[in-house]
């Protein structure tokens, strides 16, 4: 086994028998798998097409070039320091990276590379764009963990973050608390405008919720016209009613666009107090809430 001189028309990389040189570079050429070669400085030394195709490039366009010709710039400002760090200490790298298309959209791509030692050093590296398989993924979490309609927290993620909040506030010795609303008659106006106008207040009652609370408060919806609300370092119940109570003049404002106002009972319950675990918490404020509603519409209980 030798190393061919003459593979690509330039010193090859690659061990191989010297018989079967156009063999190997067309397994090189032709592999369905993204290839590029660089020498230690970064500079392109040779590229199959599977890569002139991933990148929009020309070969004439790479070879010769710094492989920062395609540097994104959605990469950690500290990836490349932990990509060097991790390519010299393990001696190969695999990960992925953000590479820039010719066209300037940005593709992520699953990379390995892998040192090659002849007369120099040089680095091969494989390239499969990932880009939409993980968006894919991103969006299937999304949904695994929202309400589809208004992008609002879901059930199960409320539950956890409610567990977490409360796990937080035993260890710091603070209060968190609930608010949950049910929209009065909501029923009605499905029946008398139809679902789809029921949908955009919805919508719109949504809207409201997350522009009154903080970032870091969890406004989710449980269905139907369900929403509840947990609120972190809170005092009391008397903080908790005065937010009510302010959130519900927010949400009973007129719809201008639909013509129409809509207004809310709302339940409250607040850790340590009024109980010590989730599913206390929820069914003291649910239980709170068709309280205020059997009583008046709109009353904070």
């Amino acid at each position: 086994m030798v190393f061919s001189r003459n593979l690509f028309g330039i010193s090859s990389f690659l061990p191989i028998f010297d018989a079967h040189d156009a063999l190997f570079e067309q397994i090189f050429l032709n592999s369905p798998t993204a290839l590029c070669v660089t020498d230690t400085d970064g500079i392109i030394q040779h590229v199959n097409q599977a890569f002139i195709t991933l990148t929009g490039y020309t070969s004439n366009e790479l070879i010769g070039n710094n492989h920062s010709l395609m540097k994104s710039s959605k990469n950690d400002s500290d990836f490349f320091q932990h990509f060097w760090k991790k390519l010299l200490d393990n001696n190969n790298f695999n990960g992925n990276i953000w590479n820039q298309h010719k066209d300037s959209h940005d593709a992520l791509h699953s990379i390995t590379i892998t040192p090659i030692s002849l007369d120099k050093a040089y680095y091969l590296s494989t390239h499969i764009d990932i880009t939409k398989e993980v968006a894919l993924q991103e969006r299937n979490h999304h949904l695994a963990y929202h309400d589809p309609h208004t992008g609002l927290a879901n059930r199960s993620l409320f539950e956890d973050r409610l567990s977490h909040a409360i796990d937080n506030a035993v260890r710091i010795g603070n209060s968190v608390g609930i608010l949950y609303c049910d929209l009065n008659e909501f029923k009605q106006i499905n029946d008398e405008f139809g679902h789809a106008i029921g949908d955009q207040v919805l919508t719109e009652v949504a809207n409201r919720l997350q522009s009154y609370f903080r970032a870091n408060d969890t406004v989710a919806r449980f269905g139907g016209d369900e929403f509840v609300i947990i609120i972190e370092h809170i005092k009391d119940n008397t903080q908790l009613i005065k937010m009510a109570e302010e959130l519900k003049d927010k949400i009973k404002a007129p719809i201008a666009e639909l013509n129409l106002c809509v207004s809310t009972s709302i339940g409250i319950a607040c850790f340590p107090q009024d109980g010590l675990t989730k599913d206390q918490l929820l069914h003291i404020a649910d239980d709170r809430m068709y309280h205020s509603k059997n009583q008046f519409y709109g009353l904070v209980s």
